[in-house]
């Protein structure tokens, strides 16, 4: 059982494939704009990365099935960066993407705060309180060369992040509650259709720290992504697998699909 925990305002995380540092040529970021092609089919995407970085920390705006009737459908095409600025909700914020390419794959470990009671649907775009996405406006938005903020104006949560080379770092702001969330979906992914998680798995390390890895069959066969979760506060964590104690606990399997994080 889950107990009910009044939220703290802050909540930040690090999330890891190795911890490195750089340095940007400040005279020339003023010229970058990430919103540029994010309309229409330019399939592009408004978050943060770097240079070579292997984090591309950005927002989902959808999760159009990859298939429809048993047959490819070609709405999917339009999310192959995961960004449509012509969106107006956000599904969540997962750390690996494509630019402007003309066929996609990626979205790994979508991380969406929530606040009320709990969905683990993210509900469509013309009903966000369906599910756990969030209605937004660009007006809110922020894009600059690695950093991305806005808010989601269902919960009232303003989310930003930022990234190293290979960390990508969230911070969430949460109005006073006693029902906040984080949810860690391991299945969610851009190009997604059946079959293409081969295999899921978490481990909880500490009430600060949880990790894992997914493999996935898309456009590289069988590609392996890993992940260490630092968090700025304890948490309680809970999905139909695991439950945290005192000791490290874990959950693998195909099946593994959503990871809700409540933090204290």
């Amino acid at each position: 059982m889950i107990e009910k925990i009044r939220m703290k305002k802050n909540v930040v995380i690090a999330f890891a494939f190795y911890s490195v540092q750089i340095s940007a040529q400040v005279d020339l970021i003023k010229y970058v704009n990430p919103m540029i092609g994010t309309e229409k089919m330019g399939h592009t995407y408004p978050g943060a990365t770097v240079p070579f970085g292997a984090v591309q920390l950005s927002p989902e705006t959808d999760t159009i099935p990859y298939e429809k009737n048993g047959k490819y459908n070609g709405e999917v095409y339009q999310y192959c960066s995961g960004y449509k600025y012509e969106d107006r909700s956000i599904v969540g914020f997962s750390h690996t993407h494509f630019s402007g390419t003309g066929h996609s794959d990626l979205g790994d470990f979508l991380i969406m705060p929530t606040v009320g009671t709990l969905q683990l649907n993210p509900g469509t775009a013309s009903d966000p309180k369906s599910g756990y996405r969030s209605a937004f406006s660009h007006s809110s938005e922020v894009a600059e060369a690695g950093y991305y903020k806005v808010k989601l104006d269902d919960d009232n949560i303003i989310a930003e992040m930022t990234v190293t080379t290979r960390v990508g770092m969230h911070q969430y702001t949460f109005p006073k509650s006693d029902q906040s969330h984080i949810i860690l979906d391991l299945m969610a992914g851009i190009y997604n259709y059946d079959d293409k998680n081969i295999y899921t798995y978490v481990r909880v390390i500490n009430d600060t720290l949880v990790t894992g890895f997914r493999q996935t069959s898309g456009w590289a066969r069988t590609r392996t992504v890993y992940f260490a979760m630092s968090f700025s506060k304890p948490f309680l964590i809970t999905d139909k697998k695991i439950t945290t104690g005192k000791k490290p606990t874990m959950a693998f399997g195909a099946s593994l699909i959503k990871v809700v994080i409540f933090p204290k």
